[in-house]
């Protein structure tokens, strides 16, 4: 399980309805690798995906991954690809 840095409460795994971090905000995890906390327009399958400006994630080939599903609406966090920064 990979931990984030410096963010009590935050999981990569973990999806909600009601949002937990601002969106946008960036973290590492132990290994070295960028996540950011977005929110899902549409469900959005494990495997890569798109983050908007606006920090909205969704079901396009993108340079970021979802290792967890999101359903319509959820918040959670994605991993930049080709992390970090």
């Amino acid at each position: 399980m990979t931990t984030l840095i410096g963010l009590a409460g935050a999981s990569e795994a973990r999806r909600t309805t009601n949002a937990e971090f601002k969106i946008g905000t960036p973290a590492l995890d132990t290994d070295n690798r960028t996540w950011v906390y977005v929110k899902a327009s549409g469900a959005v399958a494990t495997g890569t995906c798109t983050v908007s400006g606006a920090f909205v994630v969704t079901d396009t080939a993108g340079t970021y991954t979802a290792d967890t599903a999101f359903a319509d609406g959820e918040y959670g966090w994605v991993r930049k690809t080709t992390s970090p920064l």
